[in-house]
């Protein structure tokens, strides 16, 4: 028989049996596979549970008790999801980010991923189940030669196994304003992806206070190796990791809070107000913002981004965005 065929009968045994079933039986139900030599045979089981494992489904020993008798079975409580009672749109939504993240090849969850993809398919059976499944096995069975991640991936790995060790890092970091490299350990306390870039946050050494790096600016990256399984920190009790994901990048930290103006000329489309994020104080029957900012520079990119947007106040800013202009203008004329 081939691998795949007896992986997937045998899941699907473990799966049916309404009891742990024996290993006398799986020989019975598997003679040409686990006929022969019992070592041979032992061990061939033992690298198709790693495989079925590697699938998402977890085949464990029961060793009996009073009320079931010794045998193996498929611990649906880490197979099975939860009922998550999720409407048709929602779930054609999800898949499609879950697809999203899986073809973009630099998520380090993927096979996670992958596997939560698979038993959603398998419990709802939902459109498009088939197509990511099939996406799903295709990422999870790229090698080395045929993918070759860039850096920034690689790095997004060893930051995410980091964070769940709390090891401490060491960057070679450029930064965004003052455009010097530095050298900083780092603790990693979490994660996040924002438009499409991924941002580590952590306490970093060097500053004595915490700081979002955006992976695309690291030069180099170390983790610990010491004492693999000892951390090397506990995070700040107080932290959130959704308070800095939800950061406009005017809000990190560069400089002293300061109050910014911004004029829209009307109309003022919705979508522009709401990129100011929550925090704006719309005025003026939406013709004027008000944030607080801890980095002016990352504001100034933002509204010459926009349409019909200038920077009322401070004065500072107004002439940074008039020093930006007036140097577009000379490359273009």
């Amino acid at each position: 028989m081939q691998k795949a065929q007896r992986l997937l009968d045998l899941a699907a045994l473990l799966l049916r049996a309404a009891e742990p079933v024996s290993w006398r039986e799986i020989q019975e139900q598997f003679r040409e596979d686990y006929g022969g030599s019992q070592e041979a045979a032992i061990r061939k089981f033992e690298r198709d549970k790693a495989e079925l494992l590697e699938l998402g489904i977890p085949v464990r020993y029961h060793p009996g008790d009073e009320d079931q008798a010794a045998g193996y079975l498929v611990d649906k409580d880490e197979f099975y999801l939860p009922d998550l009672k999720l409407a048709p749109e929602d779930l054609a939504l999800l898949y499609l980010a879950g697809s999203a993240a899986l073809a973009g090849g630099a998520f380090p969850y993927a096979r996670d991923l992958a596997h939560a993809m698979n038993k959603l398919s398998f419990a709802a059976r939902a459109a498009g189940a088939s197509e990511v499944a099939a996406l799903a096995a295709q990422r999870l069975g790229k090698g080395p030669a045929e993918e070759e991640p860039a850096p920034a991936a690689d790095w997004l790995e060893d930051l995410s196994r980091a964070v769940a060790a709390k090891k401490r890092v060491h960057l070679v970091y450029a930064g965004a304003e003052r455009r010097e490299v530095t050298t900083r350990d780092v603790d990693p306390y979490g994660l996040f992806q924002k438009g499409g870039a991924w941002f580590l946050v952590g306490w970093c050494h060097l500053r004595d206070d915490l700081r979002t790096f955006h992976l695309r600016r690291m030069r180099s990256l170390t983790v610990n190796q010491a004492a693999p399984r000892t951390p090397d920190f506990q995070p700040r009790k107080d932290f959130r990791l959704a308070d800095h994901a939800t950061r406009e990048p005017w809000e990190y930290a560069h400089h002293r809070p300061v109050t910014c103006r911004v004029r829209l000329e009307p109309p003022v489309a919705p979508e522009t107000l709401a990129s100011f994020g929550p925090r704006a104080r719309v005025k003026d029957q939406g013709t004027l913002v008000e944030v607080e900012a801890t980095n002016g520079s990352a504001l100034v990119r933002h509204v010459l981004s926009l349409e019909r947007a200038e920077i009322a106040a401070p004065r500072e800013l107004r002439a940074e965005a008039r020093e930006i202009l007036s140097r577009l203008a000379r490359r273009i004329g």
